[in-house]
């Protein structure tokens, strides 16, 4: 390997092995992204499959409207980018030219807020990650154009980017250091197989008051803002035993 790009790549393969911190990510394997695949915006994340929610974000530049719609309320996918790489399993490419193709009925929103931020487009791929239990993605917005070189350069790199971003959300949970009272893993246990406060209250013969004190608690050692999320975190990372 000989020409720049290629150094480039390899340079990138090392920095993806070599995450040792929090900031890795960001300091050492980002600023290589961007002169491999040159773009104006930059958002990935990793995620559980069953239940849906997403583990960790990593952003450069997308709006926080824009990366907190890609999963809705009910745990379904949002982004008609994102599904399409989820059932092609290859890397995508979406501009206003393609839109007919990807953007459906229930798309309006997420049309709407790529225009309103100027995204002129956008490409995806990621790395379904079944053995490991959580699967990636990398979505890159404003980009010189949507060509087969550069399809291929994902298909290349994004498994290494995936390498990384795992390291990145392990460094990330080890920093936490939580610590769980009996209490609260008794709550986040029920809370993992769906049981509502009322529920969990009369199980565990408290009110549902004290479960909801308890589930502010957990969430707030785990730092997630959803139940989903953190019955995804606890499970992910053998808090609970389901």
């Amino acid at each position: 390997m000989n020409s720049p790009i290629e150094h480039r790549i390899l340079a990138l393969f090392s920095a993806c092995q070599g995450i040792a911190s929090r900031r890795g990510f960001m300091d050492d394997v980002y600023p290589l992204l961007q002169r491999i695949l040159p773009h104006e915006r930059f958002v990935c994340g990793i995620a559980t499959v069953a239940p849906v929610a997403v583990l960790d974000v990593v952003d450069a530049g997308f709006p926080s409207e824009f990366v907190d719609g890609i999963v809705d309320g009910r745990g379904r996918i949002a982004s008609p980018v994102i599904r399409r790489w989820l059932m092609d399993d290859a890397p995508v490419y979406f501009d206003e030219a393609a839109r007919a193709a990807f953007v459906g009925p229930e798309d309006a929103a997420w049309l709407a807020s790529f225009r309103r931020h100027d995204m002129r487009n956008m490409m995806a791929h990621g790395v379904k990650d079944l053995h490991g239990g959580a699967t990636s993605y990398f979505c890159f917005a404003g980009v010189a154009d949507g060509g087969e070189e550069k399809m291929r350069l994902l298909q290349l790199i994004v498994p290494h980017l995936h390498a990384a971003l795992r390291t990145h959300y392990r460094l990330k949970v080890r920093a936490q250091e939580v610590e769980l009272s009996s209490r609260e893993r008794e709550v986040l246990q029920l809370v993992c197989v769906g049981k509502t406060n009322e529920a969990i209250g009369t199980i565990l013969g408290i009110s549902p008051w004290t479960v909801k004190v308890h589930v502010r608690n957990f969430m707030a050692k785990l730092n997630v803002s959803t139940r989903g999320h953190a019955a995804a975190m606890a499970m992910k990372n053998g808090l609970v035993t389901i």
